[in-house]
């Protein structure tokens, strides 16, 4: 059996390790790895690189994506389906397995199926925000990029007191990283898109927090709706000037974690089975706490949001 992996969409930490699990089982049963340089595009223009268990290995630990990413919605014109029929014959490729977030999961597979061909799909976002899976791939290791960082503002506001810190993280308009970030070092207070801002609340949380216990942390996502209204205001209402922290770009290039690695390696296991017994469309997801290999599309399944009450905690948590 001969699989061709494609990575759709923003890279993450952990796709190496699912790579290279995914060449181990290959290998056992004698089967073929092929990556794909360049997404779907990549694919269309027959950007082939075979893998075996070795040439992996060295990158099983790496942060980011051995095979070049694209979001060129190339599979949309009017003769792809012809083209990857072509492309797939020509190379005796017999399934795909696709790492992508919820755009990619939730149009690609389905579109695949209905041309016929097999697919397997990894939630691979380090927004952690694809409906279906409580789970993604690489949004324990965006977490834990942020975590020495904070301690290394802490550690500048024990010696230098009195100060009001600030941390963007990424996740574009999904806010599940920077409440687990602020959950995880304790953060004085949290701003989400998901949920409205109460920027007075914000801010004299912060003041209090800066002025009774000598600092005060506020992290925040990126793609907060009133985000230059609320870092305006904070220096404004308190009378303290902030000092900011972006983790920008980095914060996708952090090492792999253990529960990052372990979910490569059971997405692996489990797509990798599910192809070689016939499976026409799946998604390797994790449901109430449970990794599941789901079959057919993610569809029906809520938008997920951040925890609310968590995110009321954060924020209202009682001064001293």
């Amino acid at each position: 059996m001969k699989i061709a992996y494609v990575v759709s969409g923003g890279d993450a930490p952990g796709i190496n390790a699912a790579l290279f699990h995914f060449a181990r089982h290959s290998a056992r049963l004698g089967n073929t790895v092929l990556g794909v340089q360049g997404g779907f595009p990549g694919l269309l223009e027959e950007k082939f690189q075979s893998f075996g268990v070795s040439d992996l290995l060295p990158w099983a630990a790496m942060p980011g994506s051995i095979l070049a990413s694209s979001r060129v919605p190339v599979l949309a014109q009017e003769d792809a389906r012809e083209k990857l029929a072509d492309v797939l014959r020509r190379h005796a490729i017999d399934a795909l397995v696709v790492f992508g977030g919820d755009g990619t999961l939730k149009h690609i597979p389905p579109l695949l199926a209905s041309w016929g061909v097999a697919c397997i799909g990894i939630p691979t976002t380090i927004d952690n925000d694809v409906p279906g899976s409580d789970y993604t791939l690489g949004f324990d290791s965006a977490c834990n990029f942020a975590l020495p960082i904070i301690d290394g503002i802490r550690a500048t506001g024990a010696a230098l007191g009195g100060r009001i810190f600030t941390l963007e993280t990424l996740g574009g308009y999904s806010g599940f990283l920077a409440l687990e970030i602020a959950r995880a070092v304790g953060a004085d207070a949290v701003a989400l898109p998901e949920y409205d801002c109460d920027i007075p609340l914000i801010c004299d949380r912060l003041r209090w927090t800066a002025e009774n216990k000598g600092q005060a942390l506020l992290v925040y996502t990126e793609g907060v709706k009133n985000k230059e209204a609320l870092l305006a205001a904070i220096p404004e209402r308190t009378g303290i000037r902030i000092r900011s922290t972006m983790l920008g770009h980095a914060q996708r290039g952090g090492t792999p974690t253990a529960r990052d690695r372990g979910f490569a390696a059971q997405a692996a296991l489990a797509g990798h089975n599910a192809l070689h017994h016939g499976m026409m469309m799946g998604m390797t997801v994790v449901q109430k706490g449970e990794f599941v290999l789901h079959e057919g599309t993610l569809d029906g399944f809520e938008p997920r949001k951040p925890d609310l009450i968590l995110y009321d905690k954060i924020n209202r948590m009682a001064n001293g």
